[in-house]
Order: C-alpha cells, then sequence, then structure tokens
C-alpha cells in the first residue's frame, strides 16, 4: 500500500501524531510519502516527495490538521482519483473521518482495506473579465467566494440564477457553496446546515446591506452567475480560500454544482445529523 500525508506545517502536535502514523503504518508494510513542503523541518523529511507528487499513485492519502489542511490534499488528489482521509487537529473539523485518538485503531483496518469511500461532488468555478475573457477556471469543494476588495465600502453584486435576474445585493461578499461546504464559510455567513445527500448550489450573502437578507439554495442543474457592475470596485474570487483571482468590474463568476467528485475515506457509516450534534455540543 502507498499513503500519502499532507500536514498542518505550523502546528507541532500535527507534525508529532503524523509522524506516529508513519511508523504505524510503515511498520504495517506500507509506503509512507509526505508533501515535501510540510516536511522540510521534521522527522518526516526522509520521507518527502515534491507536493504536486504525494498523491501520484497512492491508494490515499491522509491528511493531519483541520478542514484547511484536508482541503489542501483534496485539490491536491481529487484529479488523481485518489480518495483523501482527515485526521482532525484543528478546531471543528467537518471534513475529518477520524478524531487523534481514533487514529491507533483506524491503521490497522486502512492497511487490510477495511474502509470505504463517499463521493462528494464539488462546485465548477469560471470567472471571466468584462470582455468574457476566461481568467480563471477552477473548482472548489466547500464553496467559491467573491469578495469586495476594497475594505471601506459595499460591494454591489448581481445573482442571476439560470437566465432570471435574481437580486443585487450590497455585501461584503457572495459565498456560493456545496452542501459539504454549508458547514464552513456559508455557516458563518448565517446560511442553513445542509446534509451532504442535498444537491444543489447556496447562495449565501455576506452582511448584506438589504431587508432580504436570506440564502437561497438553487437547484443541481440551475447555473449560478454573479455579475459585478461597471461603476464597483474589483472582487476578489477564491474557491475553498485558495489562489484568489482578482474580478474587474463588468467580470463575472459561473458556479455549476456537480462537479467531478473528491473521493472521502470513510470507516463506517456517515451519520450527518451525529457530527453535527457532536461538532456543536448539542444537547
Amino acid at each position: 500500500m502507498k499513503i500519502g500525508l499532507v500536514v498542518h506545517p505550523d502546528r507541532p502536535r500535527s507534525i508529532e501524531v503524523a509522524s506516529r502514523a508513519a511508523t504505524a503504518f510503515e511498520t504495517g508494510g506500507a509506503t509512507v510519502r509526505v508533501a515535501a513542503e510540510d516536511a522540510a523541518l521534521d522527522a518526516l523529511a526522509d520521507r518527502q516527495v515534491p507536493v504536486d507528487e504525494v498523491g501520484a499513485g497512492a491508494d490515499l492519502v491522509i491528511s493531519f490538521g483541520g478542514d484547511g489542511t484536508f482541503l489542501r490534499a483534496a485539490h491536491l488528489c481529487r484529479d488523481l482519483d485518489v480518495p483523501v482521509l482527515g485526521v482532525n487537529l484543528g478546531r471543528l473539523g467537518f471534513l475529518a473521518e477520524l478524531e487523534e485518538d481514533q487514529l491507533d485503531g483506524a491503521v490497522d483496518r486502512i492497511l487490510a482495506g477495511d474502509w470505504q469511500v463517499e463521493d462528494r461532488a464539488t462546485i465548477e468555478c469560471v470567472v471571466r473579465g468584462p470582455d468574457g475573457q476566461v481568467l480563471a477556471s477552477t473548482w472548489g469543494l466547500n464553496d467559491v467566494s467573491v469578495e469586495k476588495s476594497a475594505r471601506q465600502r459595499l460591494l454591489r453584486l448581481d445573482v442571476i440564477i439560470g437566465d432570471t435576474h435574481f437580486a443585487q445585493f450590497p455585501a461584503d461578499a457572495m459565498v456560493l457553496a456545496t452542501a459539504t461546504g454549508s458547514t464552513a464559510y456559508a455557516l458563518s455567513a448565517g446560511g442553513p446546515i445542509l446534509s451532504p445527500n442535498v444537491a444543489g448550489t447556496l447562495v449565501v450573502p455576506v452582511a448584506p446591506h438589504s431587508l432580504f437578507d436570506r440564502a437561497l439554495l438553487a437547484g443541481p442543474d440551475e447555473v449560478v452567475r454573479i455579475e459585478v457592475p461597471d461603476d464597483q470596485e474589483p472582487a476578489v474570487v477564491s474557491c475553498d480560500g485558495r489562489d484568489p483571482v482578482m474580478l474587474p468590474p463588468g467580470g463575472s463568476v459561473t458556479a455549476t454544482a456537480g462537479g467531478r467528485p473528491v473521493r472521502m475515506v470513510q470507516l463506517g457509516d456517515l451519520d450527518f445529523i451525529a457530527l453535527v450534534r457532536r461538532k456543536f455540543g448539542l444537547r
């Protein structure tokens, strides 16, 4: 078995737990590779490979950190069809399958192939300039955000769903989220929590200066487009908080649900309601 590791480089605990896991997997006969940017200053360094090779030929990749580390692993693995397993060493860790205290018991199951894969759809994003030229084509597992670049003023954004102009929002940002991402940026902006079984695109305005401030769930076949009027400052577009792209006035962002999935490792049946209950300490 070949296993790749993606580790939060600034959390000593993540590095410690990943080192322990690497030793356990190698004792069980697996080959372990670590993304080079995560291993330079640690005992993991002798297992390092270039970051874009950590998923190549791997049976699975394991992330050690919070949801941000999992997303980094997902972006390395999606197009390789390599499944990703998260070990939560962050705060909430909605994307992680395991907590730290569950890892030792999971190693033998992973080595024995006793695990399943769940596909989570992504959101495809195309950023275009005012002349229609494609500035970026990317994707997110959690969300696409269109945010203001001028801190001192709101950004007016036109929201078009399908062929229908829905509304113009003066706001700090607009979040277009998958059901998976409903527990991330969209949740902090006041959006609902969606089961991963729900298909579609969640449209959530962030701090809108409007009497209408509700989130909207567009259908899985409905294309959502965000346009920046000509008289606005540029916006900033990012997917999963990565690789921001400047969106000039007159430009647009098109988001489509149901993109190529991220394959997520599960060691048991997902009980999403129980997960939400546990993460938020509900009684």
